[in-house]
């Protein structure tokens, strides 16, 4: 066993991870190897406020694509990662043939996704592993494991991160405040203080309601659904407030909520497509009205010595009374109800899942993202008309996964664009590992990682603006009602019926690379924020 590399003199970067779901994990992994290579200081602690082993246990369906995933794959000479990517695969099923349909059972188009490496390569098309919630996070919760035998990564269970300590002494560090568990009005800072504090808990993120959000420059980055003047009308640079018009309240907006119109249940059914009579084509049917909306993906796992098969399914609908019914059997009876008249094997599907097993999530996503917090004094001055008792600008908060911003679920795109910001910041960290010239005690550079952090935001806002746009593309076309509805039920999907699939499928492809951040003027290794040295050593991979 080996321990993490310390032989260079000088204060090196010690980073907390807040949040030990998949974003988080996915943040330390990367950041272990350097911690090995002495960049950083052992271990990085990953700080959870639950029982990490009981809380992501969930056995519902989830998709990954592999541009989230290729990191791991690409990091050959760590034995952690090629684990964690082994295990994922092992898992999962890629998900190959893909189509839309009407209710009636008609095809609006039909694709297919790569199956394996080479045709990934070959096509310059990501692929989409579907697999268990929980074997997810258990994939990647063994590869931490590895670490953590080794020195580079340290868990803190049950350690709920109240807030940042304002008062620090340190130009570029603080603690993290820790509630106790004892007297929940009460916090304590840890023993170590962190230069960088990677948030990555959730949704509701207590980092993100306190720091995120304030017009630290003097102008706020607004990217996110809630910049929408119409739909389809993303601003490729975002929109901007100046500081005289923003206050505490916009900030409040900003960093919150929105609710999305309609409600996801989902389930997995245990049927296989040999006893449906189906092949193995995944399909999305789209209705008009109410968001009514199925979809379902065949999955395959193992359990033992065997492998189980389940039909991974969710239905889409903004109906008040299904959504408060609180009955299982009953809910499940009024969502057939609902969509009684559908194609077969909608039917057959919901009614073969266990009813105390259907899912329901009010789809909801954060109005904007949220940039790193890269003068930290400066926003504790703001906030308490105190500035921190010291002469620097503070620890580095950067947001990644649903922290960084919570998206709709229409794409089923989030466990994937978390897993990318936890690459994208540890690219960002590692540049900035080198002597600082300014002051030669660190072994960091703290001004430089600071220009990093900002290049690196550009970039993930850029692959952002993609998913936003086909996003809400596919919500329009997905999800029409009014009069524009009846003109897609009746005239449009006809039309798009009629085209020969050989034209549809490669637009359909197109938006979907798209909507990954992959178009011709941006490629796979930029969604990583690669640099020329990774790309290289990727093509010899």
């Amino acid at each position: 066993m080996t321990t993490a590399s310390q032989s260079l003199p000088g204060e090196r970067l010690r980073v907390a991870v807040v949040g030990g779901g998949c974003a988080g994990l996915s943040s330390a992994l990367h950041l272990a190897p350097l911690v090995e290579k002495g960049l950083l200081a052992s271990p990085i602690d990953i700080y959870t406020h639950d029982n990490p082993s009981m809380s992501h246990q969930r056995d519902i369906g989830v998709g990954v694509w592999s541009t989230a995933l290729d990191p791991f794959r690409f990091e050959q000479d760590r034995p952690s990662h090629q684990l964690a990517y082994e295990s994922l695969i092992q898992a999962g099923t890629w998900v190959t043939n893909v189509g839309y349909r009407t209710p009636d059972g008609s095809w609006l188009m039909k694709s297919h996704l790569p199956s394996n490496h080479s045709e990934v390569d070959q096509r310059n098309m990501p692929a989409l592993l579907f697999l268990r919630e929980k074997d997810l996070w258990n994939s990647l919760s063994t590869a931490v494991h590895w670490e953590q035998q080794r020195g580079m990564i340290q868990i803190h269970a049950q350690q709920k991160v109240t807030q940042l300590w304002e008062q620090s002494t340190r130009p570029f560090s603080t603690h993290l405040m820790i509630e106790n568990q004892k007297n929940k009005d009460l916090s304590l800072p840890t023993e170590r203080d962190y230069h960088v504090i990677i948030a990555a808990d959730g949704t509701h993120s207590l980092l993100r309601q306190q720091y995120g959000g304030h017009d630290v420059e003097r102008r706020v980055r607004l990217t996110g659904t809630g910049a929408l003047p119409m739909p389809l009308d993303i601003p490729a640079e975002g929109q901007h407030a100046s500081a005289a018009d923003w206050n505490e309240m916009q900030r409040q907006t900003g960093i919150g909520l929105q609710d999305r119109h309609y409600t996801v249940y989902r389930g997995n059914a245990p049927l296989t497509r040999e006893e449906m009579g189906l092949d193995d084509t995944s399909f999305q049917t789209w209705g008009t009205g109410n968001s009514m909306r199925f979809a379902t993906v065949p999955m395959v796992y193992p359990v033992g010595n065997r492998k189980e098969e389940r039909q991974v399914w969710f239905i889409t609908c903004d109906d008040p009374e299904i959504a408060q019914e609180t009955n299982p059997i009953k809910r499940r009876d009024m969502l057939l109800e609902k969509f009684h008249g559908w194609h077969d094997p909608i039917r057959r599907i919901v009614e073969a899942t266990d009813p105390n097993e259907i899912l329901a999530d009010r789809a909801i996503a954060h109005r904007y993202a949220t940039s790193p917090v890269l003068n930290f004094n400066h926003v504790v001055e703001k906030m308490r008309g105190i500035r921190p008792p010291n002469s620097g600008s503070g620890p580095f908060i950067i947001f990644v996964g649903d922290a960084f911003m919570t998206i709709d679920p229409i794409l089923a795109q989030g466990f994937t664009v978390g897993m990318e910001g936890a690459y994208i910041m540890k690219k960002a960290i590692e540049k900035a590992c080198v002597k600082c010239e300014r002051d030669p005690t660190l072994n960091y550079d703290p001004y430089l990682l600071e220009k990093v952090l900002k290049e690196r935001d550009e970039s993930r806002m850029k692959r952002l603006v993609c998913l936003l746009r086909a996003t809400e593309l596919v919500q329009f076309l997905g999800q029409p009602s009014g009069t524009l509805g009846q003109f897609q039920t009746k005239i449009l999907r006809p039309v798009v019926h009629m085209i020969p699939n050989l034209i549809k499928s490669p637009i359909f492809d197109r938006v979907l690379k798209y909507s990954l951040g992959i178009t011709p003027f941006r490629t796979v290794a930029d969604v990583h924020g690669n640099d020329e040295d990774d790309t290289s050593k990727i093509r010899k991979i």
